[in-house]
């Protein structure tokens, strides 16, 4: 068989100029390209920061003193000294808050002091009054204010600075045990905080713990809806207005410092409770069981939005029931309302029908009046102040101490989410080396670090109203640093994930380009 004959020098010289054209146009526009569109930007983060921010907090507890002219500054000087030796002395090892104790007096007062006037901007977590007091020592609760009375022997013993050092730390006992089981939740590994919580009151702790697990999630947004489900047509407007400005929106007034609290109503005609529910007839009407509560909402039919924006929703639920199975309770129960925890909470009402001379069935009026939601709304009110988590310690049930100890709760809480989440991002950035980390993701991560910094000089001052903020505002840019979506999409979409993509698709058009590069260097070499 005859050989083929030479390939021409002009056939030689284009397949070699083809071969390093391809590669001239891979190495120097190809692979540059390549690398641009699949390099993995990541912006510096404070690593070590974050990981650290979980750290215990320490917050003074500002505790005024006031005193009448029946003592001498010299005499109210040394009282104070002593008082503040006995907390300094009392200090576990675990506190988040420490007692400072000062004497103040009030406006237009030349007593001992200082003046109140300068202290604007700083909450004080209680306000001693003191006076004297033949018999012994005393220390109550003024109801409805923040005040405290202490009744003092006007000798003066020695005595009296151990028992006010050990009163008021039993009084925020509560809250210093509600503010470990919160740092225990958040997943704060210390073991100060075991050992401390191991050394209280088995009852006080399971109360407390009790009360944290059916409030919704601490939240500096919470959207409250209030609703009327009526099993019939009627009735098909209600004084929810009256309601609302009469119960409900002072609490949120009072709670602006702490959490923005939007509200909106709602009223759906002919919304039975759910099927699964069979009322028990006991003669004098109906009642439903303990057991059959928890479903009790018709999920499928009720347009109840679990979500609305950034935020909890908790709703609340009037509920009217079909005039044939009035008068509706619950079985053994004290009132016709009942919480669901985390959810809202729902009343059950039967208003008065109305007689109809022409078919003798009675029927329900057209509008359901203010006067006749009152037992419902005064529950809302517990109801909201518990899933709002405002605890109710036992010996001081006084709202103005609680919202002032929620408020320092809620700083705290979304202190140590905030924490928490950057400690995430950090782990899993340190963990996912290819992870992107675009720069608003950075950012929000210096914001975040910032606002707690400037949380921790607050609550320091006791600025609990400029602490809540600057904690809000640390936990919202936190949540949305660990959750953008140009990251989460990068976590399932690993290195070997590419590989299968790469291989199939470059293989056939690399191998034809390797072999004809290792030819034309072998033809090369041979010259």
């Amino acid at each position: 068989m005859a050989a083929p004959p030479p390939e021409k020098a002009e056939a030689i010289k284009l397949r070699t100029l083809v071969v390093a054209a391809f590669w001239t146009l891979i190495v120097f526009v190809g692979l540059p390209v390549w690398h641009y569109t699949t390099s993995v930007f990541r912006a510096s983060l404070p690593l070590e920061s974050m990981l650290g921010a979980t750290a215990i907090p320490s917050i003074p507890l500002p505790i005024w003193v006031l005193a009448n002219n029946h003592f001498s500054c010299e005499e109210l000087d040394d009282l104070i000294k002593r008082t503040q030796a006995a907390f300094d002395q009392k200090n576990s090892f675990f506190r988040t808050l420490n007692p400072a104790v000062r004497l103040v007096h009030e406006v237009g007062s030349s007593r001992c002091g200082t003046d109140i006037e300068t202290l604007a901007g700083v909450d004080p977590a209680l306000t001693l009054q003191l006076e004297l007091t033949r018999n012994t020592y005393t220390l109550q609760l003024i109801p409805g204010t923040d005040i405290a009375l202490a009744q003092i022997p006007s000798s003066l013993p020695g005595s009296v600075a151990q028992n006010l050092a050990d009163s008021i730390y039993a009084f925020f006992l509560p809250e210093q045990i509600a503010h470990a089981l919160l740092l225990k939740a958040q997943s704060v590994n210390d073991k100060r905080i075991d050992d401390f919580l191991d050394l209280q009151p088995a009852a006080t702790t399971t109360d407390i713990e009790r009360q944290l697990a059916r409030a919704a999630k601490p939240s500096p947004v919470y959207h409250l809806t209030f609703s009327l489900f009526t099993a019939s047509g009627a009735p098909s407007s209600w004084g929810v207005q009256r309601a609302l400005d009469h119960h409900i929106k002072p609490l949120v007034t009072a709670l602006a410092d702490t959490a923005d609290i939007r509200i909106g109503t709602q009223v759906q005609l002919y919304s039975s409770y759910a099927p699964s529910i069979q009322p028990v007839n006991v003669g004098d009407g109906f009642q439903i069981r303990q057991n059959d509560l928890t479903a009790f909402v018709n999920a499928a039919e009720w347009p109840l939005s679990p979500s609305i924006g950034f935020g909890p929703t908790l709703n609340f639920i009037i509920y009217v029931p079909h005039p044939d199975q009035m008068p509706l309770s619950i079985e053994a129960g004290e009132t016709d309302g009942w919480l669901v925890p985390q959810w809202g909470g729902i009343f059950i009402i039967n208003p008065p029908l109305i007689p109809n001379p022409v078919t003798s069935p009675s029927s329900i009026p057209v509008n359901l009046a203010a006067e006749d939601m009152e037992p419902a709304f005064e529950t809302f009110v517990s109801q909201l102040l518990s899933l709002l988590g405002v605890l109710d310690f036992e010996g001081h049930h006084s709202l103005p101490l609680r919202l002032r100890a929620h408020k320092r709760f809620m700083g705290l809480a979304l202190s140590a989410r905030a924490s928490s989440s950057l400690a995430s991002l950090a782990r899993i950035a340190k963990r996912l080396e290819q992870i992107p980390i675009p720069k608003h993701v950075a950012q929000l991560v210096d914001n975040s670090m910032a606002n707690l910094t400037a949380f921790t000089a607050a609550s320091k001052d006791a600025r609990w109203t400029e602490a809540v903020e600057h904690a809000a505002d640390a936990y919202v840019d936190s949540e949305q640093a660990f959750f953008d979506k140009s990251m989460v999409g990068q976590v399932y979409f690993p290195d070997e994930h590419k590989v299968a993509v790469y291989l199939p698709l470059l293989g056939p058009v690399g191998v034809p380009l390797v072999v004809a590069l290792i030819k034309e260097i072998k033809r090369f070499l041979a010259v």
